[in-house]
């Protein structure tokens, strides 16, 4: 039975992946693989860092236990909506040659 016992915990033991440098990466490896999206393991890095660790967890313990059809879409959707700041995101206009233009009135 000891044998038993060593034999499932040693095939479980998973050896470290040594590309996984920070929290962001051990993260968003997490985030990815419970979606089964492990080749949109960038775009999970680039949300995270966008919006921070703690948000990133928090929404993704919100999503695994909302039971939703398509999780990942959740997972998005909710991170659009805190990563939004009040207002349009706008530029001032420009002239071809790169200089701001004066609008007369």
């Amino acid at each position: 039975m000891e044998r038993l016992r060593h034999l499932i915990t040693a095939s479980l033991r998973q050896p470290p992946n040594r590309r996984l440098h920070s929290e962001i990466h051990v993260l968003a490896d997490e985030i990815s693989s419970f979606f089964g999206e492990r080749r949109l393991f960038a775009r999970y890095l680039g949300v995270i860092k966008r919006i921070g660790v703690t948000k990133a967890r928090t929404i993704f313990s919100e999503v695994k236990q909302s039971g939703a059809r398509e999780p990942h879409k959740l997972f998005f959707w909710k991170c659009r909506q805190n990563g939004r700041k009040a207002g349009p995101k706008r530029r001032p206009a420009k002239d071809g040659d790169g200089a701001e233009r004066t609008v007369k009135s």
